[in-house]
């Protein structure tokens, strides 16, 4: 991260100003290893990416990186070396530990670096989950954040679009692939941290949530937690699958998850290409009807959609669907009732074709 980020981040628990306590390693104008340290507590920046977890998903970060605690212990003070140690020493099996952390940062690298690619349409993908509500107009000059970051490529593209500063969250470790996607940005940064305790108070412009609140175990819970974020007036906007239309998915992918989830994700990355060559076959379709001047018709083929998208998009696609552990499907009707719930006002909603919906509303706060 670069240092000048650091004055938009809070404690995720007391929302106290953190500020940096050390700096480990740097480079190219970024602090690749360090410590965030608020009143109360303290948070390592780790492989360029501060990490603001909390509870038991700060014991897992600490056990999962022992490699800071090794390199930097000499460096770091007593009450951070008591915490790791103390994370460490709950490891019941430390061997197995390291070789089941080796198996997932591999499956972890072979998911994000092998299979994703970046591709000519993201950017119109960006703006079309965001439509017809936010225009690239409108992200210039703002605060935005980026709730679910995942490879960072809408973080990169709210950046380029002109962002004053592109926030780019996520729980996982995609946030290092995000990273290396957007370290060349100078209005870019990414950090770790969960949806349920965000490290942010009052800061953003826009903050959005694409395709991440519907596979969380509580997720209206989750988006309670979110407007915080917002300054006086800020927009939230989210996209999640939509129930209505959608017996496709809810009947015919719910089923195949259920199975295919807990397959090793090399076989299942193979077993995509098959529903992958589908969706591009029927493009095949899609693509010939308009260039027939059949437009309405083309648009009513199942995933025309896609037709704008290369093949990798497709396979990256059907992983996902097939990859993620829990999904969940609404109706407008509910989306509406979840930004009611938060007190956000000019709530409006938007069903895609595609299935899915797009919502989004103002903040509303005392006196407003």
């Amino acid at each position: 991260m670069r240092q000048k980020f650091v004055t938009y981040l809070k404690d995720p628990i007391t929302l106290q100003p953190l500020s940096l306590n050390a700096i480990f390693k740097e480079a190219d104008g970024h602090i690749i290893d360090g410590v965030l340290t608020s009143k109360n507590s303290w948070y390592p920046i780790v492989n360029g990416v501060p990490r603001l977890l909390t509870n038991e998903l700060k014991t897992t970060l600490l056990q999962t990186h022992q490699r800071f605690f090794t390199t930097y212990r000499r460096r770091l003070g007593e009450p951070i070396i008591k915490d790791w140690r103390a994370a460490i020493s709950q490891i019941q099996d430390l061997d197995r530990f390291l070789k089941h952390q080796k198996k997932t940062a591999e499956s972890f690298a072979y998911e994000w670096k092998y299979i994703y690619k970046e591709n000519d349409y993201e950017k119109q993908n960006f703006f079309h989950f965001l439509s017809p509500f936010i225009k690239e107009n409108d992200l210039r000059s703002k605060l935005t954040l980026d709730i679910g970051c995942g490879s960072g490529r809408f973080t990169k593209w709210a950046a380029l679009s002109g962002a004053k500063v592109a926030f780019g969250s996520d729980l996982g470790e995609t946030v290092e692939v995000a990273y290396e996607m957007t370290k060349t940005l100078p209005n870019a940064c990414i950090i770790q941290a969960d949806i349920y305790a965000m490290p942010f108070d009052n800061t953003f412009d826009l903050a959005y949530s694409i395709g991440v609140l519907h596979h969380l175990p509580q997720p209206q819970e989750g988006f309670a937690r979110l407007p915080k974020v917002l300054k006086k007036t800020g927009r939230m906007l989210i996209w999640v699958y939509n129930r209505r239309g959608n017996g496709r998915a809810i009947y015919f992918y719910e089923p195949l998850r259920a199975v295919a989830k807990h397959l090793p994700k090399p076989l299942l990355f193979s077993l995509c290409y098959l529903p992958a060559a589908a969706v591009q076959l029927i493009n095949y379709l899609t693509v010939l009807l308009k260039k027939a001047g059949q437009a309405k018709l083309a648009n009513l083929v199942p995933f025309a959609y896609y037709a704008n998208f290369p093949f990798n998009m497709k396979l990256n696609d059907a992983f996902d669907v097939l990859a993620t552990p829990k999904s969940n499907y609404y109706l407008v009707e509910d989306v509406k009732k979840w930004f009611r719930g938060a007190r956000l006002k000019e709530i409006r909603a938007f069903e895609h074709p595609e299935a899915g919906i797009t919502c989004t509303g103002l903040l509303t706060t005392n006196g407003s």
